[in-house]
């Protein structure tokens, strides 16, 4: 099983290196045929040069860098990555180390199963160890809350925007031409696509560390952002479903 790992890079000079020396190390040991495909989100500060020096300096065949020069957003760089990979396996991370390397670990033992075409893991599952400051708990569980309300999610997922998530090859390819959210929504948008072609999703714990770097996702303007794309994701399902009805009126 190849595992191709996009990591959507943006402003993250600081904290990378710790990523990719933990990623390559416990990938090395657990699922050593992966790869790690780092793409630069604008190129706005050194990151780019930062990764390719250190690949290059410690041979790490398993790593490269991709980008572009202007910043996109979340979205579209996941989808950048995604489109080069070349896994049997296709998933994605954050950046820095917040998330604990063991979420990683129990998604590739649950992404394992025949049966099971994405990962997600959730805030929620009862074996998660997560903790928050009440605004950022007050913010995660409304986001969770107006996804259920407006989009249309897999019917075991209770939550959206953990920053892993494992897909199966197949399940990539007949969603992604649909993906076209740029920014923060991609996981809405991800999870809203696989509940309307109907594969089936396995739910992990997650765990972050205690001490954390200051997530953009957790920036008020971003914030909105996101909330403007679920909502235009919430008005598409609509849309598609008066067509389908329409659609369906005129061939009965």
């Amino acid at each position: 099983m190849k595992l191709s790992l996009v990591i959507p890079t943006y402003k993250k000079q600081r904290e990378v290196l710790d990523q990719l020396e933990r990623l390559y190390g416990y990938l090395s040991r657990k699922n050593p045929n992966f790869e790690l495909i780092f793409v630069i989100d604008g190129y706005v500060d050194n990151t780019k040069d930062i990764l390719q020096t250190y690949i290059k300096e410690n041979r790490l065949k398993k790593a490269s860098v991709i980008g572009y020069k202007q910043n996109r957003g979340k979205g579209y760089a996941v989808r950048y990555g995604m489109k080069r990979a070349s896994g049997d396996i296709i998933g994605f991370i954050d950046a820095d180390t917040d998330i604990q390397i063991r979420t990683l670990g129990y998604a590739l033992k649950a992404i394992k199963n025949d049966s099971t075409m994405a990962v997600i893991p959730s805030k929620l599952h009862t074996d998660s160890n997560v903790e928050m400051t009440f605004g950022r708990k007050f913010l995660s569980y409304g986001l969770i809350l107006l996804n259920k309300m407006l989009l249309k999610l897999p019917k075991n997922v209770d939550d959206v925007g953990c920053g892993v998530k494992l897909f199966r090859k197949e399940l990539v390819d007949r969603i992604l031409p649909k993906l076209k959210v740029d920014r923060f929504a991609i996981d809405s948008e991800i999870l809203n696509e696989i509940a309307r072609v109907g594969y089936s999703v396995s739910v992990i714990p997650f765990f972050l560390n205690k001490n954390r770097s200051d997530s953009t996702s957790a920036n008020i303007k971003q914030t909105f952002g996101m909330l403007k794309d679920i909502f235009a994701l919430s008005v598409a399902n609509k849309l598609q479903l008066n067509t389908n009805t329409s659609l369906a009126k005129l061939t009965n």
